[in-house]
């Protein structure tokens, strides 16, 4: 039976889904597909001395709050082919938690780059978590230059 591994991080989904297509690029996954668009990505890792083929992991992002979100991430040892896989050994959660660290650091970098504004209505906040999105999505390669352009003037429109 597959294990999930559940992180909480305070940030909107939206930024938390972004920062997590990120590192999982940072560390040179292979994205194999994304289920939702906005929430959730499976990648491969690739071989290692645990397992030939990698692991197959999911990523998704979930909200608990406005401003709070968790991480949800599970997998399976990939199979490609026939050949026999060597054993994981821990591998999936060595993989969930080095991604929810990564993740929590570029979160962290954000933040203190960014700077502090109270959570009302009239501080944008949905805007630049819709923006930030868009930004993901582009870098993710789930929307193309031009698309990219066009969704972000209609949100500045």
């Amino acid at each position: 039976m597959a294990r999930t591994y559940e992180f909480e991080f305070d940030a909107p989904p939206e930024q938390l889904f972004t920062e997590t297509v990120s590192a999982v690029t940072a560390l040179g996954f292979s994205i194999l597909h994304n289920e939702d668009a906005a929430t959730s990505i499976t990648f491969n890792t690739g071989p290692s001395i645990w397992s030939t083929a990698g692991q197959d992991m999911t990523a998704t992002a979930l909200a608990l709050s406005p401003f709070s979100s968790k991480l949800v991430v599970s997998g399976k040892t990939a199979q490609r082919g026939r050949e026999a896989q060597y054993a994981s050994w821990g591998e999936r959660g060595r993989i969930a938690k080095g991604l929810a660290t990564r993740v929590r650091g570029a979160l962290t970098d954000s933040t203190a780059a960014a700077p502090a504004a109270p959570h009302d209505a009239s501080d944008g906040s949905a805007f630049v978590a819709e923006l930030a999105t868009l930004a993901g999505l582009h870098r993710f390669g789930a929307l193309t230059d031009e698309e990219y352009v066009r969704a972000k003037q209609r949100l500045l429109g």
